[in-house]
């Protein structure tokens, strides 16, 4: 059994065809917390796009050259601080990730981040680095994560809680 809660609020909850209704009347019951507290995160995400204001096309074109001009630089610091080479950059507007990196060594990241603190690019460039030598999630990476970069887990908390917002102002 799963839920989740979509970008218009709308919550999906994804039971098997063999789970007795009762069983799923608890589930849903135990996570009505969890439903509750993406519900009020979404609201308030919506809220914040509101307030920022939706991003027109000629928005995200100047956009994508402002982040073609800011993140290569901040790529080519960390990867000589932490010693970690690269292939490509890529910088395009993602409707659902902030970066990513592929097995060749490709480095994937969200126009977005143009917009936001530049400790939070920091971070989400960190982040893709360190999947050069962890192309998973350990504790391994997250240490290495963290010796390049102390103030991740502050900056990656921020992501989490306005990240949304960003990603909403694409879909107005």
């Amino acid at each position: 059994m799963s839920i989740s809660v979509d970008d218009d609020g709308i919550v999906i909850v994804k039971i098997p065809l063999v789970c007795p209704e009762s069983h799923a009347l608890n589930f849903l019951e135990e996570k009505k917390d969890w439903i509750l507290k993406h519900l009020i995160k979404n609201r308030k995400q919506a809220q914040l796009a509101d307030q920022m204001g939706y991003l027109s096309e000629e928005d995200i074109k100047k956009l994508k050259r402002q982040a073609r001009k800011i993140i290569p630089p901040r790529v080519e610091f960390y990867a000589k601080k932490a010693g970690i080479t690269y292939n490509r950059i890529f910088i395009r507007l993602q409707k659902s990730r902030w970066g990513s990196c592929s097995a060749e060594g490709n480095l994937n990241f969200n126009c977005l981040l143009a917009l936001m603190p530049p400790q939070v690019l920091d971070s989400v460039v960190v982040h893709e680095l360190c999947h050069r030598h962890h192309m998973d999630h350990s504790k391994a990476f997250y240490q290495e994560v963290l010796s390049i970069y102390p103030e991740y887990k502050k900056w990656n908390k921020w992501l989490k809680e306005n990240g949304g917002a960003f990603f909403k102002r694409i879909q107005g």
